[in-house]
């Protein structure tokens, strides 16, 4: 799997778009393996349009969590994430990432609900794939 660092997220309002290396990308016929630097100059984030300019990679310099970090409590580390039973499931369509801890307002799913316990119905917020279209990170 790539890391964090290759990993580029889309900005815009109600997006979250995750570009993934390892995966490339369908619709706009991304071969995997094409790096985030490396992708066409004419290349749309296939869930809203936006260019590769919208973009912040998921770790490391430039990324959103870098610049957020001094000014958030500590994250969680993986034995507490462990201990507590609550996993985070990425959409395998647009690679929005449902996090227990959060929960998902728009769809009235309270902070600490576990993916397991979302209704059968649920549906991603970012692309409608539902919940059998979600893996375990």
């Amino acid at each position: 799997m790539a890391s964090p660092e290759e990993m580029y997220q889309c900005q815009t309002m109600n997006c979250g778009y995750i570009y993934d290396p390892d995966r490339g990308e369908r619709k706009g016929k991304i071969k995997k393996g094409t790096q985030f630097k490396d992708l066409p100059d004419e290349w749309r984030c296939p869930v809203c349009g936006a260019t590769v300019k919208a973009f912040r990679p998921l770790a490391g310099p430039g990324s959103v969590h870098a610049e957020n970090t001094a000014a958030s409590q500590p994250a969680q580390t993986e034995t507490e994430g462990a201990e507590s039973g609550m996993k985070k499931y990425r959409c395998d369509i647009c690679g929005y990432v449902y996090d227990p801890a959060v929960g998902d307002d728009a769809a009235g799913i309270a902070a600490g609900t576990a993916f397991e316990d979302l209704p059968d119905d649920y549906e991603c917020p970012v692309c409608g794939a539902g919940k059998d279209e979600f893996s375990e990170v």
